[in-house]
C-alpha cells in the first residue's frame, strides 16, 4: 500500500507540474513567430534578397557601359635603327611618347538600351517568383512541423487529462480497498490502468518536447524552453485562389516575358554600332619641336554586322523553343495543379464529416465514465466496464486529434500548395 501512496503522489505531482509549466510559460508561442522566425533565419531567402540586389548593380552597370568612359593613357617605346637595319623610322619614328586623356562612348538608341534594362528587370521578376515559391515552402514546412508539434502537445494533454481522472479515482479506491470493502484484484486492476497512462505520458512528454526541439531547429531559434502552442491559425482557406493568380502562372509570366526581350534584344545585337571617340595631350616623336606637341583628335568608328552564319535566325530559333518548353510546363502544372486541388477538398470534406460524428459520440461515451465512476465504489460497476469506459473515451479523443491533425495538414497543404 505505501508504494500505491507513492506512486499516486508522483503522478499529481508530475501531471501538477506539466500544467503549471504550460499554463505559466513567459510566451504562448504560435504559428506567427516561427514562420516570421523562420524567413529572418533562412539563408536562401537571404540569397534571393542579395540576387535581386546584385542584379540592380549590373543594371547601374550597363547605364555606365553606355555613357562616356574617361581614362588617362600613357605610352613611350623606341626603336632603335643603325645603318639601315631596324623598323622603318617613316612608320615607328625612331621613338614617340604620349600622355593624355581619352574620352569615348558608344551611342546607341533610347529604345535599345532600355530593352537592354529591362532584361535586368524580367531577371528581378524571375528571382522573385523563385524567393516567393521559397517562402511558400518554408512556410509548408514550419506549419507542418508546427502542427506536429501542437498534434503531441495535445497527446499529452490527454494523457494528463486521463491520470488526474483516474487519480481522483484513486484517492476513493484505495481507501475502499483498505477497508476491505473494495477487492484487491479490482483495485490492483485500476492500478495498472494508472500506471499505463503515467508511462504513456512520459513517452508523449518526450515525444513532444523533440518535436518542439525541431521546430525551433527548423526556425532557426536558439532556445531550451518549452511554451505551450496555441491552436495552428491557417487562415481563412474557403476561398482558393484560381490556377491564374498561382506562383506558377506569375513564374510563366516572368519565364516569358524575359524571353520576349531577348528576342528583342537580339534584334538590336544586329544594328549598326557608331562609337565616338576624342583624346587629347601630349604626343611627340621628338624630333621636331617636341615642345610644341601638344594637342588632341576626334573620331568615330560604325560597324554594321552583314554576315555570321545567319545566327540571329539561329539565336530565335533557341529562344522560341525555349517558350514553347516553358508553355508545355505550365499546361502539365496546371493540370496537376487543378487534380490536387479537388482531392485536398475532398479529403478535407470526409474528414470534417469523421469529426464531427466523433465529436457527437464522445458526450456518450464521457457520460458513461461518469455514470461508472459514481456506482464504482458501490460496487454496481466492474472494473473491466469502468476502465472499458475510460479506453473508449481515450480512443474517441485520440481519434479527434488524429481527425485534427489530419485537417491542419490538408488545410496547410491547400493553402501553400506546391506542385513538385
Amino acid at each position: 500500500m505505501r508504494y500505491f501512496k507513492v506512486t499516486l503522489v508522483y503522478s499529481i505531482a508530475m501531471v501538477l507540474l506539466l500544467f503549471s509549466s504550460l499554463a505559466n510559460a513567459q510566451t504562448s508561442s504560435n504559428l506567427t513567430y516561427f514562420i516570421k522566425s523562420a524567413q529572418l533565419n533562412s539563408p536562401l531567402l537571404t540569397d534571393y534578397n542579395n540576387q535581386m540586389l546584385s542584379t540592380r548593380i549590373d543594371s547601374l552597370k550597363l547605364r555606365a557601359t553606355y555613357g562616356f568612359i574617361v581614362t588617362a593613357e600613357g605610352n613611350a617605346s623606341y626603336a632603335p635603327n643603325s645603318k639601315g637595319w631596324g623598323y622603318d623610322n617613316a612608320l615607328t619614328n625612331g621613338q614617340s611618347i604620349f600622355a593624355g586623356v581619352r574620352v569615348s562612348r558608344e551611342f546607341i538608341s533610347r529604345n535599345n538600351l532600355s530593352t537592354r534594362l529591362k532584361a535586368y528587370k524580367n531577371s528581378i521578376a524571375q528571382v522573385l517568383t523563385q524567393k516567393d515559391l521559397a517562402i511558400q515552402t518554408l512556410n509548408r514546412q514550419i506549419t507542418d512541423q508546427y502542427i506536429a508539434t501542437y498534434t503531441s502537445q495535445k497527446q499529452m494533454d490527454l494523457s494528463a487529462e486521463i491520470i488526474a481522472l483516474l487519480s481522483k479515482e484513486d484517492l476513493v479506491l484505495q481507501k475502499l480497498t483498505q477497508k476491505a470493502t473494495f477487492k484487491q484484484t479490482d483495485y490492483l486492476s485500476f492500478k495498472v490502468t494508472l500506471q499505463q497512462n503515467q508511462l504513456a505520458l512520459q513517452q508523449q512528454t518526450a515525444d513532444w518536447q523533440n518535436n518542439y526541439a525541431l521546430l525551433n531547429y527548423l526556425s532557426g531559434i536558439i532556445d531550451t524552453n518549452f511554451h505551450a502552442l496555441s491552436l495552428p491559425d491557417l487562415g481563412e482557406i474557403s476561398f482558393f485562389p484560381s490556377f491564374q493568380e498561382s506562383i506558377y502562372t506569375k513564374s510563366f509570366q516572368a519565364d516569358s516575358t524575359k524571353l520576349a526581350n531577348e528576342a528583342m534584344v537580339i534584334a538590336y545585337d544586329y544594328k549598326p554600332k557608331v562609337n565616338a571617340f576624342s583624346d587629347g595631350g601630349y604626343q611627340s616623336s621628338l624630333t621636331h619641336t617636341p615642345f610644341k606637341n601638344f594637342g588632341m583628335s576626334i573620331g568615330l568608328s560604325v560597324s554594321l554586322p552583314i554576315y555570321n552564319g545567319h545566327q540571329k535566325q539561329l539565336l530565335l530559333q533557341q529562344n522560341n523553343l525555349a517558350l514553347q518548353t516553358r508553355k508545355k510546363y505550365l499546361e502539365q502544372t496546371q493540370s496537376q495543379y487543378q487534380q490536387e486541388v479537388f482531392n485536398l477538398q475532398n479529403q478535407i470534406r470526409h474528414y470534417d464529416n469523421m469529426l464531427g460524428m466523433a465529436t457527437q459520440q464522445i458526450e456518450y461515451a464521457k457520460a458513461l465514465v461518469e455514470a461508472n465512476a459514481k456506482q464504482l465504489p458501490t460496487g454496481d460497476v466492474k472494473m473491466v466496464d469502468f476502465i472499458l469506459s475510460i479506453n473508449n473515451l481515450l480512443n474517441l479523443k485520440a481519434n479527434i486529434i488524429q481527425y485534427n491533425n489530419a485537417l491542419y495538414t490538408l488545410k496547410n497543404q491547400m493553402k501553400y500548395l506546391i506542385i513538385q
